[in-house]
């Protein structure tokens, strides 16, 4: 059985959505399904406890652009 996931998102998280579809002409799962697959690729090989998640999301914003909203901005 498949599943469905929803959530709501927060006006700089829908930007950077059209923004990545509109930029590799891709729709919102494969964005989705993307974000996660790269996200448990970096947990694999994340260096802090597992049970840090104020420490990960610290090492996620270290490898943010100049510009890019930080987290909290982000996620809301």
């Amino acid at each position: 059985m498949r599943r469905a996931y929803t959530f709501r998102s927060t006006l700089v998280m829908e930007q950077c959505m059209d923004e990545l579809m509109q930029d590799w002409e891709i729709d919102r799962t494969s964005v989705i399904k993307l974000s996660l697959y790269l996200l448990s690729i970096h947990m694999k090989q994340c260096r802090i406890s597992h049970s840090d998640l104020y420490g990960l999301i610290h090492e996620l914003e270290l490898l943010a652009p100049p510009g890019f909203p930080d987290y909290a901005s982000f996620a809301d």
